[in-house]
């Protein structure tokens, strides 16, 4: 579904394509690498509130 994550321990950075979930959040455009090996900006960095549901 459009709400639900997949997390990964092993990963530094994470990205969202909801700016709305961010609980802090600041307008930044830095380039992010692929696995393919080519870039797309962000728009952005911040965080947010995780509560998972167990």
């Amino acid at each position: 579904s459009d709400s639900d994550w997949n997390t990964d321990t092993g990963c530094s950075t994470h990205m969202m394509p909801h700016r709305l979930w961010f609980h802090m959040y600041t307008p930044l455009s830095v380039p992010v690498e692929l696995a393919d090996h080519s870039l797309i900006w962000s728009a952005g960095i911040g965080s947010i509130e995780f509560r998972p549901s167990l």
